[in-house]
């Protein structure tokens, strides 16, 4: 009845989460995500190319194709595969937008949103609205809805990046001169509440953008608060399919550039300076820098170990 097998790494495929309040940049960060995957994933591909293998799956009136040809930093959001998904946001139409966009050639499918198959017209909240009987036998009838959506997030063999809105409130709080003021906040995503749970991750960004994790089985990105980027995209791409341990080789990488640090600094008045100069800047001993910090000191010590050497 049951085999017993020895756990191993295996592929597997993303399905993760980017939940915030509207305007917190979502969409904007699962597009630069899946860039970064499929950059990782074909490396000597043209930009175009990279960007035909990334699909928008469009419940927000066709608002994703407002980001194609925007600037982010050093990247530029090309042209992507789209679906204008129009009412009404059954489970069943969701299965087939995904089948549609990954049969054209999307190998990073990014739902936006996933929210309106809960509240949205031919939702889940809608159709249990308009059942006679009893409210809460009703709910349980729909339990298979949410069985086949999490069927479409994982066993679609693509990877998959979902939007989620989440339910606004206002908070007041000091602003940068000390005055009071509200600011917007999301609270719980807008999908059944355990929804988020079936994610390997999750993402929740804030109204200034900046994203941490509620749930990570990736174990990269936990305890931290950043902008999303391709970074984070290569990172995942990387642990997902090719089963690198990204942490382990960046704390390898870490500890190399360090001890390259020391050996320039020994026996060298002037690099040493440098060194404690960059120690009380960044407020860490040189043997905490991150790879970024020890990276911009090991080019300025070079640069001083070249004029030295002329």
């Amino acid at each position: 009845m049951f085999q017993v097998t020895n756990a191993q790494r295996e592929k597997e495929k993303a399905i993760v989460g980017f939940i915030g309040p509207s305007g917190s940049g979502k969409t904007a960060g699962a597009l630069l995500v899946a860039y970064g995957m499929m950059r990782e994933a074909y490396p000597e591909a043209s930009d175009e190319e990279v960007w035909s293998k990334i699909g928008v799956v469009d419940t927000e009136h066709r608002r994703a194709k407002l980001y194609a040809n925007l600037q982010f930093d050093d990247v530029r959001i090309g042209s992507f595969k789209h679906i204008d998904f129009t009412p009404p946001y059954t489970t069943e139409r969701y299965q087939l937008a995904v089948e549609a966009i990954k049969n054209a050639g999307a190998e990073v499918v990014v739902i936006d949103s996933l929210s309106h198959n809960w509240q949205g017209e031919g939702g889940i909240v809608e159709k249990h609205g308009s059942m006679s009987g009893n409210s809460f036998q009703n709910w349980g009838k729909l339990a298979p809805e949410t069985t086949k959506l999490i069927k479409t997030l994982t066993q679609n063999d693509v990877h998959i990046l979902a939007t989620l809105r989440t339910k606004t409130e206002y908070v007041v709080e000091p602003d940068e001169n000390g005055k009071m003021a509200p600011r917007k906040v999301g609270t719980k995503p807008v999908q059944k509440d355990e929804m988020e749970y079936e994610f390997m991750l999750n993402f929740n960004i804030s109204i200034d953008h900046m994203a941490e994790t509620s749930k990570d089985n990736t174990r990269m990105f936990e305890g931290s608060s950043f902008k999303l980027n391709p970074e984070v995209g290569r990172k995942l791409y990387q642990w997902l399919e090719l089963g690198i341990d990204v942490k382990a080789e960046e704390e390898a990488e870490r500890l190399r550039l360090i001890e390259e640090i020391k050996a320039i600094v020994s026996g060298n008045e002037a690099a040493a300076q440098m060194v404690e100069e960059f120690q009380i800047k960044a407020n860490k001993k040189l043997d905490q820098w991150t790879i970024k910090l020890a990276s911009a000191a090991l080019d300025r010590l070079q640069d001083l170990k070249t004029k030295e050497e002329k």
